[in-house]
């Protein structure tokens, strides 16, 4: 038996295990497509549509008892498209805690977490494509009832008052703005806090503090926390009519309160995603 000597003229270097090619490098639509993959047959898509739902009927129910009065004073499109737009303050943080804490639920009961880190797909990826997720769905539930009430109070004689479209899109785009902002920090409490219960208890205080701020002439501290953006800015002015009333219009400029909520949305999806990246690299 003879031996072989080997000399080694550098040092030895580990092989490196990495992910499938594929898996890297699909990219964020990849990763978003396997996320709503992974909600096929869940119980997810039922709790979103639900939730459409039920914003849709009450809103639709609100709508035809405003119609059927006969106060022409209430026949305003400003005011029933600001009676829908209220419902974001105080509903949207309570829908995104359900749904964020159904992604969660799913993503650590099957052990989704492991397989994705397996795959080289980090954090902060997985983090946007489950708010992507659950930002729109909540979304949906106050843009489709948005943008149908005014049509329909257009189509039923209720006086405009204003820009039309600056009476559709503003509320729309600050609604889908408020939404994914709460999503995003419900989505991280989830996430980061083991017990599924803190968020949803959040959720409900944060919406009935959100919903307040406005009655409480308080609406600019809504800049400090996601559920309150919709409050702080709120394109619509409500004034005390002489007949006891409520009159409301559209703020001078709605479009600086897009702007605004808007780049609220931004600093709390920012912040949000920095507290997973942040979990992520000290496990």
């Amino acid at each position: 038996m003879s031996m072989v000597a080997t000399k080694v003229t550098g040092p030895v270097r580990p092989l490196r295990h990495s992910a499938p090619k594929g898996a890297r490098c699909g990219g964020f639509g990849v990763l978003l497509a396997l996320e709503v993959r992974k909600l096929k047959g869940s119980s997810f898509w039922w709790m979103a549509s639900a939730m459409v739902a039920m914003v849709c009927a009450w809103s639709g129910l609100a709508f035809m008892k405003r119609a059927g009065s006969g106060n022409a004073a209430l026949h305003t499109l400003a005011l029933a498209q600001g009676e829908v737009y209220q419902t974001v303050g105080l509903l949207a943080p309570i829908l995104a805690a359900l749904l964020t804490s159904r992604l969660s639920v799913m993503e650590t009961g099957e052990r989704m977490d492991l397989k994705w880190r397996s795959l080289g797909q980090g954090a902060g990826d997985r983090f946007f494509a489950k708010l992507a997720v659950a930002g729109v769905a909540v979304s949906l539930a106050f843009m489709v009832p948005l943008v149908w009430v005014p049509f329909a109070g257009l189509s039923d004689g209720f006086a405009l008052g204003g820009d039309f479209a600056a009476l559709v899109f503003a509320p729309v785009l600050i609604a889908l703005a408020s939404s994914m902002a709460v999503s995003a920090i419900q989505l991280a409490l989830s996430l980061t806090v083991g017990k599924q219960a803190v968020g949803l208890g959040v959720g409900v205080i944060a919406g009935l503090i959100g919903t307040g701020l406005g009655p409480m002439n308080a609406a600019r501290l809504g800049w400090l926390f996601p559920a309150g953006i919709s409050s702080a800015a709120s394109p619509f002015l409500t004034i005390a009519g002489t007949d006891g009333h409520a009159r409301m219009t559209l703020v001078s400029n709605p479009w600086s309160c897009v702007a605004g909520s808007l780049l609220a949305c931004i600093i709390w999806i920012v912040i949000s995603a920095v507290i997973i990246t942040i979990k992520e690299s000290r496990q």
